[in-house]
């Protein structure tokens, strides 16, 4: 922090302070609010240079945030901070604190836990009148970035559903297009095969004629009739012609 800087125009932390215990399933954080804040940002790191971030959330005006289920209660100590946005101007941001994050048992025994009536004091004092702890969620959060537009960089359920949807449009399409490909290859196929089957009926049909117009048989055994060899009928046919055309000798 620049020693420039006046110390209304940072955020003075308030609790947890000084490694004290805090039950690290439910850290309630207070601080006194800064000039011209427009919303805070609460910062949680196990070392103090912030290296590795545990928590960055903006939590709006509150100078009073309960964070739940969010820490460790391991007994590791773990720094925290709050960063000021303006409307105008650069951030600025508090100086650092520190605490334990520990078991509900071990704060309350150390009587510093987050719920005692001390730091609920300076908590109604920190805030303006009436507020209560506010306990932080990232679905709130999101909620209320997404409201005051601050840039999102996850997908939005809509989008991710339109994208969805176009691509079942698409399977459904191809889906479609396909059973259509296979009708008509069926149809066709069966077409060709009763084409083959045609050409194959007629086919025999000729083979039979053939064989018959070539065979000796029996048509009317009462009646004498029988069948000859075209080639042998056309032969008597011929014969008699020429016979009854010759003059008589």
């Amino acid at each position: 922090m620049a020693a420039s800087e006046s110390p209304s125009s940072v955020p003075s932390l308030v609790a947890p302070s000084d490694a004290a215990l805090a039950n690290g399933d439910e850290v309630t954080f207070v601080w006194k609010p800064a000039d011209d804040a427009l919303q805070y940002r609460l910062q949680v790191a196990p070392t103090a240079g912030f290296q590795d971030v545990l928590l960055d959330a903006s939590v709006g005006e509150e100078t009073a945030v309960t964070v739940g289920n969010q820490l460790p209660t391991d007994g590791q100590t773990l720094f925290w901070r709050v960063v000021v946005e303006r409307e105008t101007g650069p951030r600025t941001t508090s100086a650092v604190e520190s605490f334990v994050a520990t078991t509900a048992e071990e704060a309350e025994a150390d009587g510093l836990d987050s719920a005692s009536p001390s730091v609920t004091e300076v908590g109604q004092a920190a805030r303006p009148p009436e507020p209560s702890p506010e306990v932080f969620s990232f679905e709130a959060q999101l909620e209320e970035e997404k409201d005051r537009g601050v840039a999102y960089e996850g997908v939005a359920a809509t989008q991710i559903i339109g994208i969805s949807g176009s691509i079942l449009l698409v399977i459904l399409v191809a889906v479609a297009i396909l059973f259509g490909w296979f009708g008509q290859v069926t149809q066709d196929e069966r077409a060709a095969v009763a084409e083959r089957q045609t050409y194959d009926q007629i086919q025999q049909a000729e083979q039979e004629a053939a064989r018959t117009l070539q065979e000796y048989g029996v048509l009317d055994e009462e009646e004498g009739v029988y069948r000859i060899p075209i080639q042998r009928a056309m032969d008597l046919v011929a014969k008699e012609q020429q016979d009854a055309s010759s003059p008589p000798q």
